[in-house]
């Protein structure tokens, strides 16, 4: 069995642990503590025993020297209600991000939740590589032209020189962050963590359907460009971002969704 866990002797064997462990890999032993068993299913890090420890007498071997923190206090359903009502798509923009602003973006991700907690999300920043980046998009959606007129008005701007601000793709945006992941979901949920940080910063962007269509036509030619990526993983989300350059001051009305109970 490999062992996952470091326990300490503040363990109380209050069994917390064993009842929020999905894997069935924690029980409380003769002696009154915690300890990691043989279980029918592998531990994957999830961290739910750490977390709900009362006495915090649990740590990840693998995770060692890295210190866990206390939950801080719940945001209110209202306060949260608010933030997703202000989040917008913005799309024109009067310039860059920092370097900083795009490392704190990504850093709204590292919390997202993934498949079995594999955590296997990684991200690039488009940013010095722009222009490049977008030529090698237009390459790979040239055979493409004809399935939807945005492409083919893309491809022209790229092949004119791309010396108009306002790219079709991307607008008056010029940084692009990129979510690599195994499955869809495991790259949308932190991408939209990371617009809603956006939010909370002052910034704005939007995703971007159609540089994701060049990844779906041709994964492996779209990778090229990432040879650091980790093997196994895609494309699912881009967002582009910057400084908006106008202020969206009221909420705009939306239509109430249908719900299916069954």
């Amino acid at each position: 069995m490999k062992e996952t866990l470091t326990i300490s002797d503040s363990c109380i064997g209050c069994g917390l642990c064993t009842k929020v462990c999905i894997r069935g890999h924690l029980s409380v032993g003769d002696d009154g503590k915690v300890h990691e068993v043989e279980s029918p299913y592998y531990c994957f890090e999830c961290g739910h025993c750490l977390s709900g420890c009362p006495k915090n007498a649990l740590s990840l071997r693998d995770y060692a020297g890295t210190a866990s923190v206390d939950c801080g206090p719940t945001m209110s359903p209202d306060s949260l209600l608010e933030l997703y009502r202000d989040r917008r798509s913005k799309r024109w923009f009067d310039r860059k991000c920092t370097r900083e602003e795009l490392e704190t973006l990504v850093s709204a991700a590292k919390y997202a939740p993934t498949a079995e907690n594999s955590q296997a999300v990684e991200y690039a920043v488009i940013d010095e590589r722009f222009e490049e980046f977008m030529a090698h998009i237009a390459d790979i959606l040239r055979t493409h032209t004809d399935e939807h007129p945005r492409l083919k008005q893309f491809v022209d701007y790229v092949d004119a020189g791309q010396k108009e601000k306002n790219n079709p793709f991307t607008w008056e945006g010029r940084q692009l962050i990129i979510a690599f992941a195994r499955f869809p979901i495991d790259a949308i949920i932190p991408m939209e963590q990371i617009d809603l940080m956006a939010t909370t910063m002052g910034l704005g962007g939007f995703h971007s359907r159609w540089i994701l269509q060049a990844s779906e036509n041709d994964p492996e030619r779209f990778m090229s460009f990432f040879p650091d990526v980790s093997e196994g993983l895609q494309a699912y989300a881009v967002f582009i971002v910057g400084h908006p350059r106008v202020r969206y001051r009221r909420t705009v009305p939306r239509s109430d969704k249908k719900i299916h109970w069954c």
